[in-house]
């Protein structure tokens, strides 16, 4: 997909050469979450597993800033990927896709960005006899003003026209693929031209870090997610928002987590019980919406079909394509490749 000649020559005169992602922007805030909703999670196993991961939802303050002024936001997205052996070379891969914001009105707004990110990796790839695990994921998002002084700047500006409209995912193969998607998209370019904008004209959250067992025995990660990873969705909640019920992102911990879907995405919270578990019944009337402006995410996973089924569907593997379409259904979501059969 992206060893396509024509691409990354093209690419390659526009931008250079390569080194970093854009885990390390300027102000970047916030702290994940992992919010409880239907289907039930299930552990991400990295020897027998291939995964989807989604950009799906932005909920920012059309009240201050870039935001309140301009039309469009450029939204960057650099996945970093964790593999063993460790690569000679970082396994980053920018991605980036416009929002239009002219429609809405000030005060909080939610943004449809559905963008997948990382479309059916196989965590476990044998090539020349050489075995890669994918161990995990980074993911690090910044919100750009497209009519900032000097614009997005080239770098950016050439990674939107090819993985934007298209929304492009990571390479399928990121061990062996990444020498050609990092020379075209150069990540120290682009981290330039981020660092390049000023600190009004630009928004960065924390990290959403993700890190997978390699037999599916995920040990409880509570909010913050301290174990491994599971299926379901994500937040990065910021510590600005509009409203009177913003949650100290310092204190999530101490908060149980839910979300409406209907008619749109809302993440709530109700302060823990002492002695309540956050399903007790007890918080269905607890919950309230968040204030907070917050980034959404969700994992979805199929388990490969054993060697003995030749390759054929599992039971397993049908109950996770329905609860993956599920999970779309639930989250609104338009495009839903996890509840392919392929």
């Amino acid at each position: 997909m992206f060893s396509n000649t024509k691409l990354s020559v093209a690419m390659g005169l526009i931008l250079g050469s390569l080194l970093f992602g854009v885990a390390h922007a300027e102000q970047q805030g916030g702290i994940p979450i992992r919010i409880d909703n239907a289907p039930d999670s299930q552990c991400i196993n990295s020897a027998t597993d291939r995964v989807w991961l989604t950009l799906f939802r932005v909920v920012e303050s059309k009240n201050n800033g870039f935001f309140s002024r301009e039309n469009q936001a450029e939204i960057v997205i650099t996945v970093k990927v964790q593999a063993e052996p460790q690569p000679p070379q970082a396994l980053s891969f920018p991605l980036s896709t416009k929002v239009n914001i002219r429609p809405y009105s000030s005060g909080q707004i939610s943004l449809p960005v559905e963008y997948t990110l990382v479309s059916g990796l196989n965590l476990q790839q044998t090539s020349s006899g050489n075995t890669v695990t994918y161990t995990g994921f980074s993911v690090d998002t910044t919100l750009i003003n497209v009519k900032s002084k000097g614009g997005i700047g080239s770098a950016i500006d050439a990674l939107s026209s090819i993985t934007g409209s298209n929304k492009l995912p990571i390479p399928d193969n990121p061990y062996s693929q990444a020498a050609n998607y990092l020379l075209g998209f150069a990540s120290k370019a682009i981290q330039n031209d981020i660092d390049n904008k000023n600190s009004d004209d630009k928004l960065s959250t924390a990290t959403l870090s993700m890190n997978f067992s390699g037999d599916a025995s995920c040990q409880s990660g509570g909010v913050t997610g301290e174990g491994f990873e599971s299926t379901g969705t994500k937040a990065i909640l910021m510590s600005t928002g509009t409203g009177d019920n913003l949650i100290p992102i310092d204190q999530t911990d101490q908060y149980c987590w839910a979300a409406d879907v209907k008619p749109s995405f809302l993440l709530k919270a109700a302060r823990i019980v002492p002695g309540k578990d956050c399903g007790d019944a007890t918080y269905k009337a607890l919950y309230r919406p968040v204030s907070n402006d917050y980034f959404a995410f969700f994992l979805q996973k199929q388990t490969k079909a054993p060697a003995h089924l030749g390759g054929g569907r599992s039971r397993l593997r049908e109950r996770e394509i329905r609860d993956n379409k599920a999970l779309c259904k639930l989250l609104g979501v338009k495009s839903c490749p996890a509840a392919s059969s392929r």
